[in-house]
């Protein structure tokens, strides 16, 4: 019993500053998932030939430092990154996991964060700024899963579990 008023002395008098919680990845959520239905080794060949037919899409040399996701805690994410030079110039942080859509298994890849060149944002972020929220999800669409349609051979489908 004694152990147990212990534990709950610490959580209800640990916030997330004093327990140093905010270091600890939370969720990201994500902007519109696709799935494919292809196996995550055939994804991984998809974009890097993507990053070879468009180098431009790598990022530049002056946004690396904002490369930190594994520092971040979220290094256990396959995670991409997608620079765009084009207005507004900004960096998509992409991630794709393995999924179930109509009893099939499918891996599903979406936005899970935006940078333009100072931080990094989420669709939380996003959540009373609609319009641009499609944006994104247009841009993404366009500019990445179609070309990843075609280097795959695959067609993709917005995803619903």
């Amino acid at each position: 019993m004694k152990k147990i008023w212990i534990l709950m002395i610490l959580i209800v008098g640990c916030n997330s500053k004093s327990c140093n919680l905010d270091k600890i990845a939370g969720t990201l959520g994500a902007f519109q998932k696709w799935s494919f239905a292809i196996s995550e080794m055939q994804m991984e060949k998809g974009i890097e030939n993507l990053y070879t037919q468009n180098p431009n899409c790598r990022i530049p040399e002056k946004w690396v430092h904002l490369d930190d996701w594994k520092q971040g805690g979220y290094g256990f994410l396959n995670g991409k990154i997608f620079y765009f030079e084009d207005q507004p110039e900004e960096m998509y942080f992409v991630s794709y996991y393995e999924g179930s859509m109509d009893s099939q298994d499918v891996l599903v890849i979406s936005v899970r964060a935006v940078n333009n060149g100072s931080s990094w944002s989420t669709v939380d972020d996003f959540r009373f700024r609609e319009p641009e929220q499609k944006r994104i999800d247009n841009r993404f669409h366009e500019e990445i899963i179609k070309k990843l349609e075609k280097l795959l051979n695959v067609k993709a489908q917005k995803y619903k579990p």
